[in-house]
């Protein structure tokens, strides 16, 4: 912001973040149901790997190898994950700069603005 600020201004950013923080809000709903459902698919990819082995040696080389059975299904709950994560903090820096603005439109709002 160049120049005074008026209230309106203010108002004009504070409604831009509110709906950016209701898009984010969306987003952050959708990404976890996806993360959930790859979460529960690699699970049962898993555990299904594990108990079709039959009788393997060791347990470590039984999750070995359902590990590697699961592969795709874990990379795909983890990266699902990390936009979850990533979406998370949007939200957060949103209602930061949406806490900023009130304070800011308070102060105008003082000083007649």
């Amino acid at each position: 912001m160049d120049g005074p600020i008026i209230q309106t201004d203010v108002e004009s950013r504070l409604l831009r973040c509110v709906s950016r923080l209701e898009e984010e809000t969306e987003r952050y709903a959708e990404v976890s149901e996806a993360r959930a459902r790859a979460e529960a698919e690699f699970k049962r990819r898993y555990f299904t790997a594990l108990v079709s082995q039959g009788k393997v040696e060791t347990v470590a080389r039984r999750e070995a190898f359902a590990h590697l059975q699961a592969k795709d299904e874990f990379s795909d709950w983890k990266l699902f994950e990390a936009q979850e994560k990533a979406t998370q903090q949007a939200l957060i820096a949103v209602r930061t700069q949406i806490e900023a603005l009130r304070t800011l439109s308070a102060n105008v709002r003082a000083m007649g603005g």
